[in-house]
């Protein structure tokens, strides 16, 4: 069970920092991230996040309060992003539409080998999921 990784030139991985920043500076401007998200975020780490976890808690007990969590891990989350699903989230927050075209076309029209020794595997499609390594 192995996941590839998708190997870019110093150029593609110029051009993905600097989308990735007209991005995240789109989602921070309108206020995209709940509060309560701190994945995938600068300044927010998982300490941070469970800092804040056992405040509340704390807080809720010394009160008297029952406190509960429900904790969420989606296995495989990036093998399958639906690039559809994406395109209609980008548009729905109301991204430039600039920048929905290029995620859109990023991932559009990917395919896969996998090479080992001297040989190679038929070529095969991407339809879900993101490059990792990128």
């Amino acid at each position: 069970n192995y996941r590839g990784i998708s190997l870019l030139s110093s150029i593609s991985k110029l051009f993905e920092k600097l989308i990735l920043s007209r991005l995240l500076e789109f989602a921070n401007q309108n206020n995209i991230f709940l509060q309560e998200q701190f994945g995938f975020r600068k300044g927010h780490s998982t300490i941070h996040q469970l800092a804040r976890v056992t405040n509340i808690i704390k807080r809720n007990k010394s009160v008297s309060k029952t406190s509960a969590m429900a904790l969420l891990d989606v296995e495989k989350a990036f093998d399958n992003v639906w690039h559809d699903g994406l395109v209609f989230k980008l548009h729905r927050f109301n991204f430039p539409i600039f920048l929905v075209k290029i995620i859109k076309n990023y991932l559009a029209g990917r395919s896969f080998q996998v090479y080992l020794n001297s040989s190679h595997s038929e070529t095969f499609n991407v339809d879900a999921g993101v490059p990792q390594g990128s």
